[in-house]
């Protein structure tokens, strides 16, 4: 292969990885049963909300995402989990009267801030697939804001889920943020089994460097060989 092949493939590469602007950082807690309680929960059992986020940036160093930046929210719940929710906020955003905030990273990417609120309701049934509910039950609102308990209610049964203090909005509560590709509603499964997003692994800027100077000596090689 020339060595011109070879430098277009690897930037090539790279320029892949470089792409993967989603983001996903996760909160988890524990559910506690009160009025109304989806069916096959329990108090003690897990229950986590992961956030999807694009901002158009290639990585998560001094980065901020507003509310209208949030493209996806999963909603875990149970052992297992038994129950999903999957919401694609790219169909249906937050309500921007109600989600205020921004999650905000340093220059290591670590997160120094996240949104005050997010708040979604009037969700369309496009923009939502499920698993474990009821049958004849589907989402019709949530919320993250800390101490605002219960999150999440369906309908038409007004089910709901609770948990101590609610959803914590604070940055030390949330997972790092991670590289997420996928469909948002396969979360939930491609239409009938489980499936999760998943992650994918990008390059660090160690990484692209040392492609860089890679790259940079093969074209040096293929000048000496034209010399030779």
């Amino acid at each position: 292969m020339k060595t011109q092949h070879i430098a277009a493939a690897i930037l090539a590469l790279a320029a892949s990885a470089a792409q993967a602007a989603p983001f996903a950082t996760t909160h988890q807690g524990t559910i506690s049963i009160g009025v109304g309680p989806i069916p096959g929960l329990a108090t003690g059992q897990p229950w986590s909300l992961t956030l999807v986020m694009d901002n158009g940036s290639t990585d998560a160093d001094n980065g901020t995402w507003e509310p209208q930046h949030l493209t996806c929210a999963i909603w875990r719940m149970g052992n297992a989990p038994q129950i999903i929710v999957a919401h694609d906020m790219a169909l249906a955003p937050a309500d921007p009267n109600y989600s205020s905030g921004a999650l905000e990273t340093n220059g290591s990417g670590d997160m120094v801030a996240i949104f005050t609120a997010i708040v979604s309701g009037g969700i369309p049934a496009a923009a939502v697939r499920t698993r474990g509910l009821p049958p004849g039950e589907a989402l019709g609102s949530w919320h993250a804001v800390t101490n605002q308990s219960p999150m999440l209610y369906t309908v038409p049964n007004n089910l709901r889920l609770r948990a101590p203090g609610g959803v914590q909005m604070n940055a030390a509560d949330w997972s790092h943020l991670q590289p997420f590709t996928g469909n948002c509603l396969d979360a939930a499964g491609p239409a009938s089994a489980g499936g999760n997003i998943a992650a994918v692994p990008t390059l660090g800027h160690a990484a692209l460097a040392l492609l860089g100077a890679l790259v940079g000596g093969l074209g040096l090689c293929g000048q000496r060989r034209k010399q030779s």
